[in-house]
């Protein structure tokens, strides 16, 4: 059976098109080989092996839209971006405001497609007809309706490039949680350069909306977007924004948040004096003692490391509503991280053993 270009729906021959642009490559960024990642929702990310960066390529697209319009994007993202990706302030004018955030959104569309079809007709990535829809807009250089974007600055430096999409539910007070999500959230990380985005994809259910961190607006805009501007981003502020939990509706009563049922784990629950806490891989728990539970209940929270049979180890802390899973990597990155948490060191000892936890400090608010 023939292949299928993802955007326009020409059946033939397909090309490689890459997740970002080669010219990355050729503007001063690392090339050092590095390990580089994909996962389904609510899953451990899976590994793609390790390679010099800017190589990742996808297969569902054709010749015609690889060269064209894709290529044209690009041709205004390495003269627009390049210095505000290397870190030298700048501004992107309202006349390539459009373009920009078109090529935020066709990276994060052509991002998802890393995945194999069969995954994709399980439910992992976006509707067919998100490619469509910005294929029929390919000569107009603009992002699709309903859409809305941001730029930061990333400040840290763990982080070369990375593109992540994550559903959103459009949430009113009083009412369950949606069955299907009703848009979705692109956070593109390039050297020094953070583009963060959402896209509706139910137009009636279109939201007014800003970040909680005050990025300056990229689209759309009525005057030139200055860069930097607003908070800078650390891994864990773009962790909060590619978890699509930086979007704030500016409607009374309408939340806009993370479609549970794609970032949300199983309910935990207790057996005994321990709590049973299902882990991201889907297939084993990890334990922690009661006592933390109810501690949440009186605002007192707490961190720690643990690490499943699999061997992914996970930074797990507590808030008002349960046990959450802030990040996931190797032990060492997760220790590193555990140490780098204000707060207290406590061993609980019980009848399981010796358990290590961090008091947070009585400042901390889960967000």
């Amino acid at each position: 059976m023939a292949r299928i270009c993802a955007f326009c729906g020409f059946s033939g021959k397909l090309t490689g098109e890459h997740v970002f642009g080669g010219w990355l490559s050729r503007i001063g960024l690392p090339l050092e080989p590095t390990p580089h990642h994909a996962g389904p929702l609510n899953q451990v990310i899976r590994k793609l092996g390790v390679r010099p960066p800017f190589r990742q390529t996808v297969k569902d697209v054709c010749g015609t839209c690889n060269h064209g319009w894709m290529s044209q994007l690009e041709v205004v993202a390495q003269r627009v971006m390049t210095p505000l990706i290397l870190g030298e302030p700048g501004e992107i004018a309202v006349t390539e405001a459009g373009a920009i955030a078109a090529w935020v959104q066709k990276t994060a569309l052509t991002a998802m497609l890393v995945s194999s079809e069969e995954e994709r007709e399980a439910g992992y990535g976006l509707p067919a007809s998100e490619y469509r829809e910005l294929w029929t807009l390919r000569d107009e250089a603009r992002p699709l309706p309903t859409s809305q974007f941001w730029i930061g600055q990333y400040n840290t430096g763990s982080r070369l490039a990375s593109a992540w999409v994550t559903p959103l539910a459009v949430v009113v007070e009083g009412l369950p949680e949606p069955d299907l999500p009703q848009g979705y959230s692109m956070t593109i990380l390039v050297g020094q350069l953070v583009l963060h985005g959402v896209r509706f994809t139910t137009p009636s259910l279109q939201v007014e909306v800003t970040t909680r961190k005050d990025l300056p607006q990229l689209w759309p805009v009525a005057v030139s977007t200055v860069w930097p501007g607003g908070a800078p981003i650390d891994d864990a502020l773009f962790l909060y924004l590619a978890d699509g939990k930086a979007i704030r509706s500016t409607e009374q009563h309408i939340q806009v948040r993370p479609w549970k049922p794609a970032t949300e784990l199983p309910e935990s629950r207790a057996v005994g004096d321990i709590v049973e806490l299902p882990t991201i891989c889907g297939e084993h728990v990890v334990y922690y003692p009661a006592g933390l539970v109810h501690d949440a209940m009186r605002g007192r929270f707490y961190a720690f490391g643990t690490t499943c049979e699999c061997s992914t180890a996970y930074l797990i802390q507590t808030g008002p509503d349960g046990a959450h899973c802030r990040f996931t990597g190797t032990a060492e990155r997760i220790s590193e991280l555990y140490e780098s948490l204000q707060g207290e060191d406590i061993l609980i000892q019980d009848g399981h053993g010796t358990f290590l936890c961090k008091r947070l400090p009585e400042s901390f608010r889960p967000e």
